[in-house]
């Protein structure tokens, strides 16, 4: 299998109509690079093991067991995120640039409050309890893309061709003009593609009006602009025994909140070339998620001596519960026919595109290390930790299920979940931080790294994502603030604007090189009561 179609198949296709997703999704909403507090992200998000912040619950809830005092706190942040991206083959130019996007916004990493409870009963090895009530992010979304280039080779058209041509047999011409609301029936009522319905004497057949290989071939640019994130509520109980083993469990419902709006343009740059009989067409597609799901973490931490602190947590698969709106609009200036547009609310009365359905990411299990630093009581004397976690994910145990159609969405989540086993496999995340404190300051510092989640036999690609952090706290009398800096350094992708069947004598479809790179500013502001 080609490592592109692989990528592709990984994309969310239900019913008769695809949505229109691109090889991405399959991790989005998988893959999270916790948030939380400032303090938490500057040490890497190295909490597994170190507790006393309320970002434990979603990390090891066994860390609430440390508080014996309340606290309430909110993070707010900026994010910035720079993106270039160049196509490198399937085009037929070698002098395609690097285009560049950029977004930037405010974000909210987390707001909470946490409720140490002492245990009253001197008698007791039971310390005390506390209960934490957050809501914080756990993956963003947010982002701005662009790329272009010349391509003498194909055009994105030919993807609406091969799905009116399946197996080199055409549709109903009625199908064709009606059924395909995706894309490709738009693509059908605006021009772009045209029919022929004898073929020279031969067999009925569609093909696209748009001819890259002519005189200066055709400009294209993918224009794709994203929005929102995962969001989870939740619910943490954390105890302690004897100073010595503390135990957690949270009850967490992330809320899934996602928006594409893609622009793909294909033009003649050459006015005069009349073989293209085109100026410029563009697809637009428009895609909402929405879900709901729930999940449970479990976590101990054992301290076997003041200074040092060992623990293991374990989070169960995210069961969603997904709800996708999609719709299109192909507009074309045709060079003979004039202008004209159809969207596929035309094609169902008014309505966008809907489909139910349900999702399960995948469970995880992770261990931690702490040294602490100066565990006397006081504060005016050198107090520090390092810290360090690993985690592991099986990104090949995400799993669709399409319950809600007809026999074949069945059939094509089952291809779909064989995919992601063979195209995905299991990645290990590390974690590492540490900190100073002098008196009422503390200075921060801290490192990720979450690994690669394609399997190397079906992708050559080194996925992984590297993250540096610091920053800087303040504690005094019940009041605490912390101010955090997170660089994401350059990290390299490939994407492929479309994809067409490995056919023999048909060229490839293009790929580009992505790279990003980025930061987030956050400020923790709380109050311990």
């Amino acid at each position: 299998m080609n490592k592109r179609t692989a990528f592709l198949l990984i994309a969310l296709g239900v019913s008769s109509t695809a949505l229109a997703q691109d090889e991405h999704d399959a991790l989005r909403y998988s893959r999270l690079m916790f948030g939380g507090t400032a303090r938490t992200q500057a040490i890497g998000g190295a909490a597994g093991s170190l507790g006393g912040d309320i970002s434990a619950t979603h990390i090891n809830p066994a860390g609430l067991g440390f508080f014996k005092t309340s606290e309430v706190n909110i993070t707010p942040g900026f994010y910035f995120k720079n993106n270039d991206m160049r196509f490198t083959s399937g085009t037929g130019s070698n002098t395609n640039p690097t285009t560049s996007d950029s977004k930037s916004n405010m974000m909210l990493g987390n707001v909470g409050v946490v409720f140490g409870i002492p245990n009253r009963n001197a008698n007791s090895k039971f310390r005390n309890f506390a209960v934490s009530i957050d809501y914080a992010r756990t993956a963003d979304f947010n982002n701005r893309s662009y790329l272009g280039g010349k391509n003498t080779l194909t055009s994105f058209s030919d993807t609406w061709v091969e799905k009116l041509m399946p197996n080199g047999n055409p549709v109903p011409f009625n199908d064709a003009n009606d059924v395909y609301a995706e894309g490709p029936s738009l693509g059908f009522r605006t021009y772009v593609i045209g029919y022929d319905p004898d073929n020279n004497g031969g067999v009925e057949k569609y093909f696209s009006v748009i001819n890259p290989t002519a005189a200066g071939g055709i400009l294209q640019s993918d224009d794709i602009r994203e929005r929102g994130g995962i969001n989870e509520f939740s619910v943490g109980f954390g105890g302690n025994y004897s100073e010595q083993l503390y135990f957690g469990l949270s009850l967490n419902f992330p809320r899934i909140d996602y928006e594409r709006n893609r622009t793909f343009t294909e033009t003649d740059p050459n006015e005069n070339n009349v073989t293209n009989d085109f100026d410029q067409y563009q697809f637009n597609e428009v895609l909402n998620t929405d879900a709901t799901g729930f999940n449970t973490k479990l976590g101990i931490i054992y301290a076997p001596m003041p200074a040092l602190r060992i623990g293991a947590s374990f989070h169960t698969p995210t069961w969603f519960s997904m709800h996708d709106t999609y719709s299109a609009r192909v507009d074309s200036w045709m060079e003979e026919l004039g202008n004209h547009f159809s969207s596929t609310e035309d094609l169902y009365d008014g309505f966008p595109i809907e489909y139910d359905y349900t999702l399960r990411t995948p469970w995880r299990a992770g261990g931690s290390v702490s040294y602490i630093f100066g565990t006397n009581a006081d504060t005016k004397q050198q107090h520090g930790f390092i810290t360090a976690d690993v985690e592991y994910v099986d990104y090949s145990a995400t799993k669709y299920k399409f319950n809600k159609g007809a026999p074949q969405d069945r059939d094509r989540a089952k291809a779909l979940n064989r995919t992601i086993e063979d195209s995905y496999t299991g990645a290990m995340n590390v974690r590492v931080g540490g900190e100073l404190k002098f008196n009422v300051l503390a200075v921060r510092a801290g490192f990720s790294y979450y690994g690669n989640p394609y399997n190397s036999d079906f992708s050559d690609i080194d996925a992984s994502v590297k993250r540096v952090s610091g920053g800087l706290g303040y504690r005094n009398k019940g009041f605490f603030t912390d101010l955090t800096y997170v660089h994401t350094l350059n990290s390299k992708s490939a994407y492929n604007p479309y994809v067409l069947n490995d056919s023999p004598g048909l060229p490839a479809a293009p790929t580009a090189e992505h790279s990003l790179t980025g930061g987030n500013i956050v400020l923790t502001v709380g109050l311990k009561f």
